[in-house]
């Protein structure tokens, strides 16, 4: 074989190995209104911007290229804790969440107060040691496909004036071993 198609060869499979590597590995294909962190080993995180929690306001976030995993939105309040447990389930504002593909398919929608409890129309807390999040029954474990488009549609409403002065930090968490 000569000296040019031995280079024309291991370009070709130089290619191939990088386009394999690069759908294997969602951090070369993710793009949007978010950052990506983790990997297929411990799971991966898609971290928002913060959203202020005491004032009504709606807030979009478009991502493609996620990890081909079950994802679950959660909302982390910053600043919040176990401690802070209830003040955090005894508010009236109401928060809504809508996921929804570029085909304008619904694959999340959830809405509700926080509160104690455990139904489908309401946010729950999951709160220990240094952390508090909301998260709700309708969007545990969604199967997102890494060749769609995603908007994320958040929206706080009818704010309680009894609402902390914090921030809400919107993150899709999925792949772990135990989800």
């Amino acid at each position: 074989m000569s000296r040019t198609k031995k280079t024309a060869l291991a370009v070709v499979v130089s290619l191939i190995a990088l386009l394999w590597i690069a759908d294997e590995y969602p951090w070369f294909r993710f793009r949007g209104d978010a950052k990506l962190s983790g990997g297929p080993v411990l799971g991966y995180e898609v971290k928002m911007p913060p959203i202020p929690f005491n004032r009504a306001g709606e807030y979009f976030f478009h991502f493609r290229g996620i990890p081909n995993e079950d994802m679950s939105p959660q909302l982390y309040a910053e600043g919040k804790s176990d401690k802070d447990r209830e003040e955090l389930t005894r508010l009236d504002t109401t928060l809504d969440a809508l996921l929804v593909d570029q085909n304008s398919r619904v694959v999340c929608q959830a809405a509700g107060m926080s509160r104690e409890g455990q139904n489908g129309h309401i946010w729950m807390l999951m709160s220990g040691g240094s952390e508090a999040l909301f998260w709700h029954w309708n969007c545990v474990h969604m199967p997102l496909k890494p060749s769609d488009s995603y908007t994320l549609t958040l929206r706080i409403s009818s704010v309680d004036p009894k609402t902390p002065n914090i921030d809400l930090l919107p993150v899709l968490e999925g792949g772990q071993p135990d989800s």
